[in-house]
């Protein structure tokens, strides 16, 4: 049987696996394994536990647990609804105001974070309440939260960044910089749009009334609530960019800030480290099982020649390299709307960022637009997980699955903007990796 047969049958597994429902890690694994047994030798079978313990020592995966335990203490301790409250007082005074506030603080707790999941939550429960409360329109109320919240998908600590660099050796420092810059452009263009959409429709997204404003006083004080989360983002990334730490060792400093944080909160407690390390322990097993069978999945498929066949089919692409890289974007934005996106970056990493250098295309500058492309599908009807997020804690009757659909397009359109400006300007997103890391 031809490679080219075999790693199509291997996508159509893959593909009918997905359509039955059944949990991405088992239909990866499942593939991989049927897959050897079917096309190679049973002994190969060897190489996969052989990959495993090589994923084991893979020392940047440690950080991943880290910062997710980092995640889970920061949204215990109820930072993100301070920030918000901060946005409200400065911001509520402006039409659009809680809508721009709810997107710069969904940047403030991704570069926190990087986990997607509680900024969407914890904004959903917080801010949108209040944002309907004072009259905006559901589309603007719900996109600018899913627009916010997902930027934990590109901003460091991105979890995605670092399985991305783990798998395909890109540098994880220059990676996060790169995610910064882009993740900042993102975000004042969300609140460029808020602002300017709300100026020409004055009922779009009405200012708080002069009674329900706060003093200048009042707003000044507020800004205290950003001291913590900056020192903590600050400690971080900025141990990595020094030179002070590895990604790795950042995450430990990251973890140890968090519980600081806590404390000086006084929302450190037993109940809150138990529940912390209860839920990273789940998230961490599932990212991990996933993990595992997207390594099986990429070792059998590489084996078979299924990765050399895409190489081959991208190069002979009309177009040339940019031929390919629109293919390459195309397959990334269906896939995070259809896939979870830590299996996305384990199987298509490797396979899509050695064909991207061998193009001449920058690893860093690409690995990046990975990650745009990611945070695209998770905010894409009707798949994207964005939107279930936001949608398990919408009002209800308020608020249906339609209205939180109609939110994502007009975020999505500056989204596609925004990708066509990396595309057409790398140093856009390469100019802060370059100032750090050298070119």
């Amino acid at each position: 049987m031809s490679s080219a047969t075999m790693s199509l049958l291997m996508i159509g597994f893959l593909v009918l696996g997905i359509a039955t429902g059944t949990s991405i890690a088992w239909v990866l694994g499942g593939v991989a394994v049927v897959s050897t047994l079917l096309f190679l030798d049973a002994n190969f079978l060897f190489a996969l536990v052989k990959t495993t313990l090589g994923m084991m020592n893979n020392w940047v995966l440690v950080a991943v647990p880290l910062f997710i335990f980092m995640a889970m203490i920061l949204d215990k301790s109820e930072i993100i609804a301070d920030l918000f409250e901060t946005a409200y007082k400065w911001s509520g005074g402006m039409r659009g105001g809680l809508a721009a506030g709810a997107v710069i603080v969904g940047t403030i707790f991704a570069a926190c974070t990087g986990i997607t999941a509680a900024a969407i939550v914890t904004l959903g429960v917080i801010a949108l309440p209040i944002m309907l409360k004072h009259n905006y329109r559901k589309d603007i109320a719900l996109g600018s939260i899913l627009a916010g919240g997902t930027l934990g998908q590109l901003i460091p600590p991105s979890v995605m960044i670092l399985l991305y660099g783990g798998v395909t050796q890109v540098s994880i420092g220059a990676m996060f910089a790169g995610g910064i810059a882009s993740g900042v452009i993102l975000s004042a263009m969300y609140v460029v749009y808020i602002l300017v959409r709300s100026q020409l429709d004055p009922t779009l997204c009405p200012a708080l009334a002069p009674e329900e404003r706060v003093s200048w006083g009042e707003k000044f004080a507020s800004m205290k609530m950003l001291i913590l989360p900056i020192m903590l983002i600050t400690a971080v990334l900025g141990s990595i960019f020094s030179g002070a730490a590895t990604p790795t060792e950042a995450s430990a400093v990251g973890a140890f800030g968090a519980l600081a944080c806590a404390a000086v909160r006084k929302k450190l407690d037993w109940s809150v480290i138990k529940g912390s390390c209860l839920n990273t322990l789940k998230l961490c097993g599932m990212v991990a099982w996933i993990v595992l069978a997207g390594i099986y999945f990429s070792t059998v498929f590489n084996a078979i020649g299924g990765a050399e066949l895409v190489r081959a089919a991208l190069i002979m692409m009309p177009g040339g390299a940019m031929g390919a890289l629109a293919v390459m974007l195309i397959v990334l934005f269906l896939l995070g709307m259809l896939v979870d996106v830590s299996a996305v970056v384990i199987i298509a990493g490797p396979i899509f960022g050695p064909i991207a250098a061998q193009l001449g295309f920058d690893p860093v500058w690409f690995g990046v637009l990975f990650m745009v492309l990611l945070q695209m599908g998770y905010i894409s009807p009707p798949f994207g997980m964005s939107l279930f997020y936001l949608d398990s804690v919408a009002p209800r009757p308020t608020v249906t699955m339609a209205d939180v659909y109609r939110s994502s397009w007009a975020f999505l359109a500056i989204q596609v903007v925004a990708l066509v400006l990396f595309i057409a300007f790398p140093q856009t997103i390469l100019w802060l990796p370059n100032l750090f890391f050298g070119a």
